[in-house]
């Protein structure tokens, strides 16, 4: 979409802007000061013209800001929307740009060279949109869109009235930046219609834009309608899919996905029938299940549009796989799902997976699919799926660009990253920061200037043997703190009536800690926790270690060594070598989140080589409360721990896990542990990658899980051993103890 300027009018206020608005004639262009405006909502109502567009530009592109709480609407026909920056807020109104006002929408429009990042509220549960688009012929193009940590799609096409079906928007050359995940549903970044409207024409095409370590949540790209075209877009090291959830006849070619191995890097999933899925590119995507290189599902029989609708009349042609190890047929095979894909055609593509035996792994019945035309590469093991599969005659190395190629293959991306997004724009750093700074502090008072006066990722050295702590330390920096002599340097407090947490991690806090002993009760008031995060909702992502550190005396109700608040995320806890006792609550609680949506409070959990004793509630709980499929998470292993005398209340566990999706459990040891209840309690859905194994259990109470998943080394001793004798039987078992993995 082209256009020429004629009458061009600079504001400065936003009553100018109204103004100039209200009076906007076609071919006219308002030009909004090279400023920062706060707070402003911009409601842009015109009618121009093909050749005459109405034109709202920025002075200067990346020097006119929008921010705090400023919004744009969008409304009549021939619009076109150049080079601002939203940032430093959100939209209170929930959409940051939408392509309506009122019941207005817009048509033939233009959003370009409009940049979000990082454009969101306090609270990361908080839902916001940061497109909308309605009507009919809008294009989006040249955009940037990074760091979006709440919850809520960020580009939505809505077809909930009839001016917006049948729309041909056109979403193009765009960078789509860095999107973590969420830890919840709700993490989308494009959206095509939703499950009410799926059987709707939207008639969307999104090609040749850059999506750019794009995480959210399992849909990157959430197609909820018919007769859409996605083609020659770029996924980066991307954890999720481009999803045909909903709807039907949806076209995905000449996409190139590059996984970089990623555990939970995918592909194209297919639900619902009539879709093309040709001449793809798909290289070391690690994803498995929903997230897969290319999972066709199993279907609810006579399900409703919004649940799952078998994979039907489906092509899939001309594709190439590279080290794609877990390509999956009949994804989804349940109790529930068990309506088997039909008329499922793969052929033609070429399958190049050398560590793997198999191409496919199947879930259920295949006689479905025909699959013919195939060539492979494995690992030269027989294959048991191999109608329609012929062994490749030709090599396939790398290219200058990283891409496979062969003879007969050539690939080429079909755009250039540098190509998508403004090109004079550089995107916030969001990466951990580090430095090699090193302050020494021998008291409380030199501790607090430290901290102050550090850089983002630098080390605070204890160099006494105890620190006193008048009040507690609030983190919003990510920091090291570590004891370099000998013994653990002493953490207590002179006294502490507010019973306020040693350090509580803020936004932007991450805190790595080593050789510390944290003494919870005081002359006066006890420590409510060691560390906290924040109580009040945190949008950026921490991270938490701890090394050779104890925590003891935290011994009131439900008084805890670590505890995350709810709508806190981190992305790794790390607890080893470390000691908890004499605690009330729940040493390590990670249950923030309590609603059943699935939600879950930390990413990666690892506890290593550690021993709670005299812990009254338990050593730890770990949840994710709710079924749903969309997320990856927590990641949890437990090993090398002792649990002596702890999680004894009537019903109790000592080691709670609810929802874990991945789990290993391996060397535990409960000595008088979980007496009135159970040692282990592991409540997780049937699909979750678990081991538990190698555990001695004396004088304890019994593992007990929904779905066994114990392993063969199980040692149960209901008898009294005192403690002596139950640590020697412990070093016995232990001489030719084997990890599970």
């Amino acid at each position: 979409m082209s256009f020429k300027s004629f009458n061009v009018d600079k504001v400065t206020t936003v009553k100018e802007l109204e103004e100039r608005i209200s009076n906007a004639q076609p071919g006219d262009t308002i030009v909004m000061a090279a400023q920062t405006w706060k707070d402003v909502k911009i409601k842009f109502k015109g009618e121009g013209t093909e050749a005459k567009p109405i034109v709202l530009k920025a002075e200067k592109r990346g020097e006119t800001f929008l921010t705090g709480n400023s919004s744009l609407e969008i409304g009549g026909n021939h619009l076109v929307v150049d080079g601002f920056i939203f940032k430093d807020g959100y939209a209170k109104g929930r959409v940051a740009v939408r392509f309506k006002i009122g019941d207005l929408v817009a048509k033939n429009s233009r959003l370009t060279n409009v940049v979000m990042d990082h454009y969101n509220p306090a609270d990361r549960f908080e839902k916001t949109s940061w497109v909308e688009l309605y009507g009919q012929n809008n294009e989006i193009d040249h955009c940037y869109f990074g760091g979006k940590l709440n919850a809520g799609v960020l580009m939505a096409v809505k077809l909930n009235n009839l001016e917006s079906r049948h729309n041909h928007h056109h979403i193009h050359h765009n960078h789509f930046g860095r999107r973590p995940k969420l830890g919840s549903n709700g993490g989308e970044t494009v959206r095509v219609g939703v499950s009410t409207y799926c059987e709707e024409s939207s008639e969307t095409l999104i090609e040749n834009n850059y999506f750019d370590h794009v995480s959210g949540e399992v849909e990157i790209v959430s197609i909820k309608s018919s007769d859409n075209t996605i083609r020659g877009n770029i996924f980066e090291a991307s954890e999720g899919v481009l999803a045909l959830r909903h709807g039907d006849r949806n076209v995905v070619e000449n996409n190139y996905f590059f996984g970089h191995n990623l555990a939970n890097a995918g592909g194209v999933r297919v639900i619902n029938g009539g879709h093309i899925v040709r001449n793809n590119y798909f290289q070391d995507l690690g994803g498995k299940r929903f997230f897969g290189p290319l999972p066709i599902m199993n279907g609810v029989p006579n399900s409703l549009p919004n649940r799952y609708i078998r994979a039907h009349d489906v092509t899939v042609e001309g594709n190439h796989f590279f080290n794609t190890p877990h390509l999956e047929l009949c994804v989804g095979s349940d109790r529930e799902r068990t309506q088997i894909p039909d008329h499922i055609s793969i052929k033609n593509n070429v399958f190049y997976n050398p560590k793997s035996s198999e191409i496919f792994t199947v879930l259920d019945d295949i006689s479905g699919f025909t699959i013919k035309g195939n060539k492979y590469k494995n690992d030269g093991s027989a294959l048991k799926y191999k109608a329609g599969m012929k062994p490749l005659k030709e090599e396939y190395t790398l290219n200058a660009e990283g891409l496979y190629e062969s003879k007969s293959f050539q690939p080429k991306k079909p755009v250039i990253e540098s190509e998508c997004g403004p090109e004079w724009y550089t995107p916030i750093a969001t990466t951990l920061a580090a430095s090699d700074q090193k302050i020494k502090v021998s008291s409380f008072d030199e501790l607090v200037k430290g901290i102050e006066k550090a850089e983002n990722g630098a080390t605070i050295e204890i160099i006494s043997e105890t620190i006193n702590f008048t009040k507690g330390i609030h983190l919003t920096k990510n920091i090291s703190i570590v004891c370099n002599g000998k013994e653990r340097t002493k953490f207590s407090f002179e006294k502490n009536q507010k019973q306020v947490s040693f350090f509580t991690i803020e936004n932007g806090g991450s805190l790595n800690l080593k050789g510390i002993d944290f003494k919870g009760r005081s002359k006066v008031g006890i420590s409510k926790a060691g560390i906290s995060t924040s109580k009040s909702p945190m949008i950026q992502h921490y991270s938490l270690t701890i090394d050779d550190c104890a925590f003891h005396h935290f011994d009131a109700a439900d008084y805890s060594a670590f505890r995350a608040y709810t709508s806190t995320f981190a992305d790794k806890i790390e607890i080893k070598n470390s000691e908890f006792y004499n605690i009330s609550g729940v040493a390590l609680n990670i249950n923030g989140q309590t609603e059943q949506l699935g939600r879950y409070s930390a990413e990666e959990v690892i506890i290593e080589n550690c021993k709670f004793k005299q812990v009254m509630t338990g050593a730890m709980e770990i949840t994710r409360l709710g079924n749903d499929e969309s997320t990856t998470g927590p990641h949890v292993v437990i090993k090398d721990c002792d649990f002596v005398e702890s999680g004894n209340k009537e019903l109790g566990s000592v080691v709670l896990l609810w929802g874990v999706q991945s789990l290993e459990v391996d060397n535990l040891f409960f000595y008088n542990a979980g007496t009135s209840g159970r040692t282990i309690r592991f409540e997780d859905p049937n699909w979750a990658v678990s081991t538990i194994d190698n555990i001695l259990s004396i004088g304890s109470g019994r593992i007990e899980s929904y779905y066994p998943r114990v392993g063969d080394h199980i040692t149960t001793v209901e008898e009294h051993l005192d403690e002596t004798k139950a640590y020697n039987m412990k070093r016995e078992m232990n001489k030719g103890f084997q990890p599970s993995k």
